[in-house]
């Protein structure tokens, strides 16, 4: 009977100082897991970095006031670069070249190309260029910016407030979608105070969708 006694009480032991260990052992892989620090990001950017030309576009899209038509396509950059500190965007200005307007809704159309291209909308042959230039930052969170910008369209210079631009330094890649009122630029044609026939006018908005990479 002694025997039993001391057989049960020597496993109880065993079993409460097992249960003992397994319990220090998950409480130090906890703290271990508490105490691991993210790896910071290794995009390692720094100083003056230039825009790839190839791969960056803007797409566009016009739209019928009153009707649901609509046309979209898209314009290359010119020249554009960045400026970095620590990863983050510190200053950016950008060239696009109005001379390659396309539009990419169905088939090529010359006589909207055209029609976009002479002086009822951007005369690109007297204003050949547009310009984006960051002002101002502010950070949402690690992925996201709000920045405020002047852009210039047929010289007339207006400021712009890019309130999601998304940024991906792992990627080396800037986004951003946002609208602008044409006739602040002084594109008027068939816009909704100068359209003879209701039908006809097109939206005073532009939607904007900007796609930037660039290397490093």
């Amino acid at each position: 009977m002694k025997r039993t006694i001391i057989l049960l009480i020597f496993m109880a032991v065993c079993l409460f100082t097992g249960c003992k260990n397994e319990a220090n052992i998950n409480s130090e892989s906890l703290l271990v897991s508490k105490e691991e620090v993210p790896e910071k990001s290794t995009a390692n950017l720094e100083g003056k970095i230039a825009i790839n030309l190839e791969k960056s576009v803007v797409k566009w899209k016009g739209s019928m006031l009153f009707s649901f038509g609509n046309h979209f396509g898209t314009v290359d950059f010119k020249a554009g670069s960045l400026e970095f500190e620590n990863n983050e965007i510190k200053d950016g200005s950008f060239v696009v070249d109005m001379t390659t307007i396309v539009n990419t809704d169905g088939d090529y159309s010359e006589d909207l190309v055209n029609h976009l291209k002479n002086e009822d909308f951007f005369d690109v042959e007297k204003f050949p260029e547009s310009k984006l230039e960051f002002i101002g930052f502010e950070k949402v969170n690690d992925n996201r910016l709000k920045i405020d910008a002047n852009l210039t369209v047929k010289d007339v210079t207006k400021p712009v407030t890019l309130y999601n631009v998304d940024y991906f330094p792992e990627e080396r890649r800037l986004s951003t979608k946002f609208k602008i009122d044409r006739t602040e630029f002084g594109i008027n044609y068939n816009s909704k105070g100068f359209a003879k026939v209701k039908d006809y006018a097109i939206s005073d908005a532009v939607e904007l969708e900007v796609e930037v990479y660039f290397d490093n």
